[in-house]
C-alpha cells in the first residue's frame, strides 16, 4: 500500500503558432530543480483540473485562457521517491495576453525534437507519444 502524499496537478501544452511549445524551468523550486517542465501547478481543494490550469498559467504565465480553449490530452501516474503524481495534462493554442513568467521561472519555446532533449521529470515525458502526434 502506498503511504506517500498523492499530488494532483494540471498543466497545460501551451503552442505557439509555429508549432513551438512552451516549456518553463523549475530552478526556484526545491524538487526537480533542474528540470524542465510544462506550466502548472497543484490542484486545489474543491478546484477542478480546468479551473486549476486556467489559474496557474495566470499566476504563472499572466495569461488568460477560457475553458472553450483548453483541451484534455490525458494525464500520468508516477511515483517519485517522496511522492506519488498524478498529472493532468491540457493543450492550448490561444490565449489573451503576453507571456511573462510571474513567479521567476525561465521560460524557452522549443520544437518537438528539442523538447525531447530537455531534461523533464517522468510524469511530464510520458506525454511525449501523444505531443508528436498533435505537433
Amino acid at each position: 500500500m502506498n503511504k506517500k502524499k498523492i499530488i494532483y496537478v494540471s498543466a497545460c501544452l501551451i503552442i505557439d503558432p509555429n508549432d513551438k511549445i512552451l516549456i518553463s524551468s523549475r530552478e526556484h523550486k526545491s524538487d526537480f530543480s533542474e528540470y524542465w517542465e510544462f506550466p502548472g501547478g497543484k490542484i486545489n481543494t474543491n478546484e477542478t483540473p480546468e479551473e486549476c490550469i486556467i489559474r496557474e498559467l495566470k499566476e504563472e504565465l499572466n495569461i488568460d485562457v477560457s475553458y472553450n480553449c483548453i483541451a484534455p490530452i490525458g494525464f500520468s501516474s508516477f511515483d517519485y521517491e517522496k511522492f506519488h503524481i498524478v498529472l493532468m495534462l491540457f493543450v492550448t493554442r490561444k490565449w489573451l495576453g503576453n507571456l511573462f513568467p510571474l513567479e521567476g521561472n525561465k521560460l524557452k519555446w522549443v520544437s518537438y525534437n528539442e523538447l525531447k532533449k530537455h531534461k523533464m521529470p517522468e510524469a511530464n515525458k510520458s506525454f511525449f507519444p501523444t505531443i508528436f502526434d498533435i505537433v
